[in-house]
């Protein structure tokens, strides 16, 4: 976005008419008024015999009572921007901070110093916050006071009132209006160097071991996996409390992380007239047999890579997930299921012949010597006239 802020005490003249020069005088007069309470820090106490000026650069910034209190602002000052429980190595003030002396004298002026004492947690907090600089801002079209404060950081809130409520915080705004506008100034770009230490989980592995004493498809969690933790010590160097550099110095891991154990069954049922299993899906069934087509016709044979007949075939699948069915004879186990209500993963029954049941009206099955393992219609070697179910 184009910046079109210009300094009010400079170019206000060249921006606006009279009458609106006028307004935003004393909108920016009413603001300074209100947003200054952080240089209003005087006591009403009596005039001190001792003035110490915190200056930043050749500026008298602040009036502290003693030296010592002008030691604890400054070390207040670094305090704000260094992490809780690090490791200083450096810190540096742009422009330097000094403490020095007021010379007394028996004028006005210096009593009038004197009044202007402040104490160290309200000047830790000035001088944190900065110095609240007014300017005069141009829209551009679309714009509101509620996206113009989220582009520059600011509280909409805060620029509903620096303009008179003339504009609600979400109403856009007519392009070219001229706007007061405020920002938070530093007094000083404080740059700390630490060593922050920080902790960092450590991921557990999975691991999975085999026992027959689960079924085939069933799987079971033998220990929970615990997260580890580790050390990490990075140098961090920031201005004004935004990290500019950050670089890993140590590692160390204090704590290892555990492995969770699955275990995975690998013992195999017998299928039974009527019985179904639910530690498989037919869809799974489907999907394994798919990887066998175009692999050869052999008779009698129950290799899925080398050669198997059509009851082989079914056979070798559905061993593959821990279901022994008969080699021959499939007709007299799993339940029995119309075609109308048939799924993927079902047997299917013909006259001499049985398949696997693959979706929309497909059979997967060992076909003969001259086709092998092939995916056809349900109905390219004859009517079913039965299916049966293993997996619920």
């Amino acid at each position: 976005m184009t910046d079109h802020s210009k300094p009010v005490n400079t170019k206000i003249k060249r921006v606006f008419k009279t009458t609106a020069s006028v307004l935003l005088i004393v909108t920016m007069t009413f603001a300074m008024v209100l947003g200054s309470n952080h240089s209003a820090y005087a006591t009403e106490t009596a005039p001190s015999d001792e003035i110490w000026a915190i200056t930043i650069g050749d500026e008298e910034v602040l009036y502290v009572d003693s030296q010592e209190s002008g030691r604890q602002v400054i070390e207040g000052l670094k305090s704000c921007y260094l992490t809780e429980g690090s490791t200083v190595l450096d810190v540096q003030f742009d422009p330097a901070i000094q403490i020095k002396e007021v010379e007394k004298t028996t004028g006005e002026e210096y009593a009038a110093l004197s009044s202007q004492i402040t104490d160290v947690e309200d000047a830790v907090e000035q001088l944190s916050d900065g110095k609240v600089e007014y300017y005069v801002y141009k829209t551009e079209e679309g714009e509101s006071l509620k996206s113009i404060s989220k582009d520059k950081d600011l509280s909409a809130e805060k620029l509903v009132m620096l303009n008179f409520d003339a504009y609600k915080a979400d109403e856009i705004i007519d392009e070219g209006t001229f706007l007061v506008l405020y920002a938070n100034i530093p007094y000083v770009n404080v740059t700390t160097v630490e060593e922050v230490t920080t902790t960092q989980s450590i991921g557990f592995d999975t691991v999975y071991k085999k026992t027959s004493s689960l079924k085939k498809g069933v799987t079971k969690v033998k220990t929970k996996g615990v997260k580890g933790q580790k050390e990490l010590v990075n140098q961090v160097t920031k201005v004004n409390g935004e990290t500019t550099n950050s670089e890993l110095i140590s590692s160390k891991v204090v704590k290892k992380a555990q492995d969770k154990v699955v275990l995975q069954g690998t013992a195999s049922v017998t299928a039974k007239a009527g019985v179904t299993y639910s530690f498989a899906d037919g869809s799974d069934v489907v999907e394994y047999a798919k990887k066998f087509v175009g692999n050869p016709y052999r008779y009698g044979g129950t290799s899925l890579t080398n050669g198997a007949d059509c009851s082989g075939f079914v056979y070798s699948v559905y061993k593959h997930f821990g279901v022994n069915l008969p080699r021959v004879g499939q007709s007299s186990v799993g339940k029995v299921v119309s075609y109308k209500n048939v799924k993927k993963g079902d047997i299917l029954i013909y006259s001499g012949h049985v398949a696997i049941y693959a979706g929309n009206g497909k059979a997967i099955h060992a076909v003969n010597e001259r086709l092998g393992i092939k995916i056809t219609d349900v109905n390219y070697t004859g009517s079913v006239i039965g299916v049966r179910r293993i997996f619920k």
